[in-house]
């Protein structure tokens, strides 16, 4: 059993680029992938190279919305924390272990995202990991497709990325 952080930045925007309009006005909101992302991690070893591991991941998710032709901007931050189990496979090489990861997602979200968002999704992923001492380091890219949102969000401004990239570098013990 191994426990440990990851941390990371990822490489999608939150949600999806969208101008809708509310009369007598158009919004137009996108977001920035200029977030951050970062957790503790837990993984129980297993024979034959596998391992079941579990993160809970905080990523805070970036909207904006300008309303078109007024100037105005509106900046919201809803709390993400995501929960993937992951199964992993690490291939039988010496020093340096290649992975690959997949399994479900579920994330809880803050704010009146969590009406509309998906809160469940597929991650794969895959990486190499590389012990010092008795420190083990992940270097990884995941890639997460969340369930689809709920009916309305696009008449609220919320049209999340169903599809999002991350790079991420895990640190256990």
């Amino acid at each position: 059993m191994s426990v440990g952080v990851k941390a990371g930045v990822p490489f999608t925007d939150d949600f999806s680029s969208d101008t809708f309009p509310v009369p007598p006005q158009v919004y137009r909101s996108y977001s920035n992938s200029t977030g951050y992302i970062i957790g503790p991690t837990g993984e129980i070893h297993l024979p034959l190279g596998l391992s079941v591991e579990v993160d809970a991941l905080y990523r805070p998710l970036d909207l904006r919305t300008d309303v078109v032709g007024d100037g105005s901007v509106s900046h919201n931050s809803y709390a993400s924390w995501e929960f993937p189990i992951l199964a992993k496979w690490r291939f039988p090489i010496p020093l340096l272990k290649p992975y690959i990861e997949a399994g479900p997602s579920f994330r809880a979200l803050g704010g009146t995202a969590s009406d509309y968002l998906s809160n469940d999704g597929l991650t794969l992923g895959a990486g190499i990991e590389l012990r010092v001492s008795r420190v083990r380091i992940g270097p990884e890219l995941r890639f997460t497709h969340w369930g689809s949102d709920a009916s309305g969000a696009s008449s609220h401004g919320f049209i999340s990325n169903q599809n999002q990239g991350e790079f991420l570098v895990g640190f256990s013990f």
